[in-house]
């Protein structure tokens, strides 16, 4: 075939291929009439093993354009395969080879653009590979070909409605109360109120959260005090005293109280609250303050949270057990690091953990399986490397990883590692597995970094085989984007920006507080104008936003999730850049689609320790637990005791 023949053949097909591309995730049969199939990864595929284009195949091949195929091999546009192999435009593959373009493969080896492979080694351009050598560009040449089938699709948990509590009203005595706490409010409502401090006002909980504090500021002479929370078929009233706190009083709602509320207020219109305060000494007139609001949604989180400390170790809280405390998950002697253990990404199914070691520059890493802590390994031995952001497919195969400057694609059955760009860091799989998305520096400093300065926000589509040329999803502008996270059905990215431009690693104090004028902002995954989400990002300092893998229903339709680092003030406990912690705020996907802010005030995680600085909180609908013999702690790990045969929370 001569060279304009060969290039009017590629022209056709890849109009046949653009004619064959379809959106992800859409319930709909692709068009006959320009290409046969279903969509999956984002074209249209064969949903049987048949032929098309005037090709014959035999044996479940497939021949496209004119091609010919036998016992189980492709081939297209005028190619010849047998036993297996593949080939198009042209080259010729036996014994399950590849090739393309004229190139030539046998024993398994693929080439393409007259490179020659054998012995399973793979080269393109020309060159010559053996031995199991590894492609370039992102994508390996021939057969490979990797389908997500949909990929990974968001959990819904089934409904669990609100009871009716016949309008009833139940009380209860908190810390220095007791029974004649009950009858000292009867005086005159003309006092002045306690002021609230947290939780603001309008806040959304998950149910099984537990445990809510609530910090307030008594007005003069107050000592006893009055909590009422009025769902809409229940009303709770809790009388305690002042638990000192920071120049005020702070109340926990836990226990038998919040089990007496909760039940009644799943995803039902917002529980209305306020504190009452008297001299518990003297009764007399009553201060009350302002009504606030607090919502819960219908059903519990699920999965596990796998978060860093600034004790050098990788922490995790099961919300399968809410009452249990985080558990010390990973430290540096697990993975063999020098000091400590630090960036880390956990698979969204929960098996699989990559975990840098010591200083991200960049750093070390091992990718282990959870319930064992062990190495994961693959055809090509440990699945280890160095790298200071990760990524995993939906499938748990694959691994897209970053040194800060450029982003690589490890295989994680056979260890093969693929370049993607030159140019981008912080890269996140789609649930789908169609695409990633990525921030790209606006300059490279030649070397591994891991902060970015003004940096846009790119997508790569998946094509199956690599990943195709970026497209820009949020330009910088003048600002910097960066942490880019999808949102569990696939429809958002979620970001942090710079609105100034400061890298990603700066940091309002010593305290690695977050970059002091960090935001979160949302965008469609598939363009459009980016939401800022006000509320979730006052007062700033926002840092690492990441998406709980769940949908759940509330009184206003339905929320996600998501946590982020905030050296924000904690109510009284903490003040402003005096320590990293982590926070959770409901996210309202039908707002931020009309172009308004999707997010709630967001409350500070209680199971958290508020002496430590907590960072990158990561995801995972499972806690794979380890089996176990006997009870107590037995073979488990610190923290853990053995139940029903399993290693959980003590």
């Amino acid at each position: 075939m001569n060279r304009h023949a060969f290039r009017s053949l590629l022209v056709a097909l890849q109009l046949a291929v653009a004619a064959c591309q379809c959106e992800p995730q859409k319930v709909y049969t692709c068009d006959a009439a320009k290409c046969a199939g279903v969509c999956k990864n984002g074209m249209c595929v064969l949903s049987t093993g048949g032929g098309a284009g005037g090709g014959t195949a035999s044996a479940g091949g497939a021949a496209t354009a004119g091609g010919m195929a036998t016992a189980g091999g492709s081939a297209s546009a005028g190619g010849s395969a047998s036993a297996g192999g593949f080939a198009s435009a042209g080259g010729s593959a036996s014994a399950g080879g590849s090739a393309s373009a004229g190139g030539s493969a046998s024993a398994g080896g693929s080439a393409s653009a007259g490179g020659f492979a054998s012995a399973g080694g793979s080269a393109s351009g020309g060159g010559v590979a053996s031995g199991g050598g590894v492609a370039s560009a992102g994508g390996a040449a021939g057969g490979f070909f990797v389908d997500f089938d949909g990929g990974w699709q968001i959990q819904v948990p089934p409904p669990n409605p609100a009871l009716d509590g016949g309008n009833s009203t139940t009380q209860h005595l908190g810390p220095g109360a007791n029974m004649s706490s009950t009858t000292s409010f009867g005086g005159a409502l003309t006092g002045s109120g306690p002021t609230v401090v947290y939780p603001a006002d309008g806040v959304i909980f998950p149910p099984n959260t537990n445990r809510i504090e609530f910090h307030f500021l008594p007005s003069s002479g107050q000592t006893l005090f009055r909590f009422t929370f009025r769902a809409p078929s229940r009303t709770v009233q809790i009388f305690t005293t002042c638990t000192a706190v920071g120049g005020g009083c702070v109340f926990s709602l836990d226990g038998a109280a919040y089990a007496d509320l909760v039940p009644y207020a799943r995803g039902t219109a917002p529980v209305v609250w306020d504190v009452a305060g008297v001299n518990g000494t003297t009764p007399g007139v009553v201060g009350v303050s302002p009504p606030q609001h607090l919502s819960f949604t219908e059903q519990d989180i699920i999965g596990g949270l796998y978060y860093w400390n600034t004790a050098g170790t990788v922490m995790r809280f099961d919300y399968g057990f809410p009452n249990a405390p985080p558990q010390t998950y990973l430290t540096g002697a697990n993975v063999g690091a020098l000091t400590c253990v630090g960036c880390h990404v956990i698979s969204r199914q929960g098996n699989l953990i990559a975990v840098g070691k010591d200083i991200p520059a960049p750093s070390a890493y091992s990718t282990l399986r959870v319930q064992t802590k062990q190495v994961a390994t693959s055809t090509g031995g440990p699945l280890t490397g160095s790298a200071n952001f990760f990524s995993f497919s939906p499938d748990e195969q694959h691994l897209l990883q970053s040194n800060g400057s450029s982003i690589q694609w490890r295989d994680l059955r056979t260890g093969v590692l693929r370049s993607v760009t030159s140019q981008g860091t912080m890269p996140d799989w789609s649930p789908s597995g169609a695409s990633m998305v990525l921030a790209r520096p606006g300059f490279s400093l030649g070397f591994p970094a891991p902060g970015v300065d003004s940096a846009s926000l790119q997508t790569m589509r998946f094509n199956g085989t690599g990943f195709d040329p970026p497209t820009t999803l949020v330009p910088a502008g003048g600002q910097n984007n960066y942490y880019p996270a999808y949102s569990p059905d696939g429809r958002f990215v979620l970001f942090n920006r710079s609105p100034s431009n400061r890298n990603s690693m700066d940091n309002a104090s010593v305290t690695d507080a977050g970059v002091p004028d960090g935001q979160l902002w949302a965008v469609p995954s598939g363009g459009g104008t980016p939401v800022h989400l006000i509320n979730a990002s006052a007062p700033g300092g926002t840092s690492w936003p990441k998406w709980a893998p769940v949908l759940h229903r509330y009184s206003g339709g339905t929320v996600m999730w998501l946590t982020f680092s905030s050296g924000r003030g904690y109510g009284l406990r903490l003040t402003d850049n005096q320590r990293t912690q982590l926070w959770m705020v409901a996210f309202d996907p039908a707002k931020a689609l009309l172009g308004q802010d999707p997010s709630f005030p967001s409350f500070w995680l209680p199971f958290q320790s508020i002496s430590s600085g907590n960072h990158i909180g990561q995801w995972s609908t499972t806690v794979p637990r380890g089996p176990c013999t006997g009870t107590g702690q037995s073979t488990c790990a610190v923290g853990e005791v053995c139940r029903s045969g399993m290693c959980q929370p003590g």
